[in-house]
């Protein structure tokens, strides 16, 4: 469906935030938890190895072929990727910001006061591998359509941390409003399954 340069499983899934911007940047499942399976092996024969690494890298590709339209600051490509989703994605500013820092220390991308340039080096790069803006904004626009489940499951994702932290550190009374919580969402959830399965079945 897409250029071989997204590699199989692209389309892998977002999680929680923007996938490829997402909570964590920097750290382990950095930029998020996922933009798809894979950009495919890489950049080129062995660049793989040598410029980014899993989410990071494909967060980095994804950027620097929107930059393909033109310079653009961290805000601007946020921006790009909301209005491509429709809204569905709109990567924080400061997780974008870390993206073209690291597009910038491999020669990816030049900055200058604060607005990222797609280098000749990075043109040549993302040619390597067939991947273009259009290609991404493809990508983009079809994970968009899947906002609302993504959402979904970063609430839950939230929940379940909220209700672990509890469980382990916190006092009597915070332990009782999650015993109802959970009795409450509990109840909700087996109602919207049987609901969804009836659907399934009707259908």
């Amino acid at each position: 469906m897409f250029s071989a340069g997204f590699g199989p499983g692209f389309g892998g899934g977002f999680g929680p935030g923007f996938g490829g911007f997402g909570p964590g940047a920097g750290g382990p499942g950095a930029c998020g938890p996922g933009f798809g399976g894979g950009f495919g092996g890489g950049f080129g024969p062995g660049a793989g190895h040598h410029f980014f690494r899993g989410r990071i890298k494909r967060a980095a590709i994804a950027a620097a072929a929107l930059l393909q339209e033109g310079p653009a600051t961290a805000e601007q490509l946020s921006q790009r990727v909301s209005e491509i989703t429709d809204g569905a994605f709109t990567p924080p500013v400061d997780k974008v910001e870390f993206v073209i820092s690291l597009l910038a220390a491999r020669g990816v991308a030049t900055v200058e006061d604060g607005v990222a340039t797609l280098t000749e080096f990075g043109e040549q790069l993302l040619a390597w591998r067939g991947v273009s803006s259009e290609t991404v904004q493809a990508f983009l626009g079809e994970a968009g359509k899947f906002g609302d489940v993504i959402k979904l499951r970063k609430d839950l994702f939230e929940l379940a941390g909220l209700a672990r932290t509890i469980k382990f550190t916190g006092n009597d009374a915070q332990k009782a409003d999650l015993k109802a919580a959970v009795a409450t969402l509990s109840g909700a959830v087996a109602e919207a399954k049987k609901a969804l399965y009836r659907t399934l079945a009707d259908n």
